[in-house]
């Protein structure tokens, strides 16, 4: 039996003709290969993260989603720290890469059944993660699940994969791309719609945030762009925290003072401030930013 399970996993691809069942063609055969999937399932984990104040539940399929969960407080500190003491209850929250929901329902703890958290992912695979996050804590009646791209373009463009599993991260929105070409992307990838914040809230789709997180591996500047009429209408957010890499720092800053935003912090991620304690140097990973309407 042993030998069976163990030639059977390791092949990874079975053939088949698509009339029978394949290799063992047999009843034992059957159950082994439903056995396999079934363990699949099983192995699958249940993350259940508790700190002084609440609980949240994860589902894990991966070491990557793990991973995220088991670092929840101490990947980003300054990141907890900011939802926790800036975000209200009856905010309303846009997590732009939402990835699969950890700052999310962060967010949500904070608004309450009166806010509503906007949560933007457009991975497919991580997506779908992030609504069996949404549903284990039980917060659809507080979260949106958005499965598009923010950007400052509305259109649709291809979306292309860093990789299919959930939790994977650099994945990007080519708004260069012509759907209807002959170019093919390389890789994986879907056609994927873009919008701007400012398009939405201006079809009075979406009420306009309190607060905004970005954090999208390279595209944030863009973003941004698309928001532009929001944060100069004199009801934009309270704060808005971007990560920066250091080629489009003086850019965004650049583009948030002359939207009348000023820098209010900057913090490291845990693997950038052990970088910098080996004596790395700033610009040689990405931190966070948070803006605050400036002073009159």
């Amino acid at each position: 039996m042993f030998t069976l399970i163990w030639s059977i996993l390791r092949n990874k691809c079975i053939r088949s003709d698509g009339r029978t069942w394949p290799w063992p063609a047999s009843h034992l055969g059957r159950k082994i290969h439903k056995f396999l999937f079934q363990l699949k399932k099983r192995l699958t984990r249940e993350v259940e993260i508790v700190d002084e104040e609440s609980s949240f539940r994860f589902r894990c399929e991966n070491i990557t989603e793990f991973g995220r969960c088991m670092k929840m407080f101490v990947k980003e500190p300054g990141t907890c720290d900011w939802i926790r003491n800036s975000v209200n209850e009856g905010d309303v929250f846009y997590d732009v890469g939402a990835n699969i929901g950890i700052y999310t329902v962060l967010a949500a703890n904070r608004v309450g059944k009166s806010g509503r958290v906007f949560a933007f992912e457009p991975h497919s695979p991580t997506f779908s993660r992030l609504l069996e996050n949404i549903a284990a804590n039980h917060l659809e009646g507080v979260v949106a699940a958005c499965n598009f791209a923010l950007h400052e373009t509305q259109g649709f463009f291809q979306f292309v994969f860093s990789s299919p599993d959930a939790g994977a991260s650099n994945s990007q929105l080519d708004s260069q791309s012509d759907p209807g070409g002959d170019k093919a992307p390389q890789g994986i990838s879907e056609l994927k719609y873009s919008a701007s914040v400012d398009s939405l809230v201006a079809a009075g789709s979406f009420p306009a945030p309190d607060h905004v997180k970005i954090d999208v591996d390279g595209n944030e500047l863009l973003i941004l762009r698309g928001m532009a009429r929001l944060l100069q209408s004199g009801n934009g957010p309270r704060s808005i925290q971007v990560e920066i890499n250091d080629h489009l720092r003086a850019d965004i800053l650049a583009f948030m003072q002359s939207h009348d935003y000023a820098l209010a912090h900057e913090h490291h991620t845990r693997k950038g401030a052990e970088l910098l304690a080996r004596g790395g140097q700033p610009e040689e990973h990405a931190y966070n930013v948070i803006f605050r309407p400036a002073a009159p």
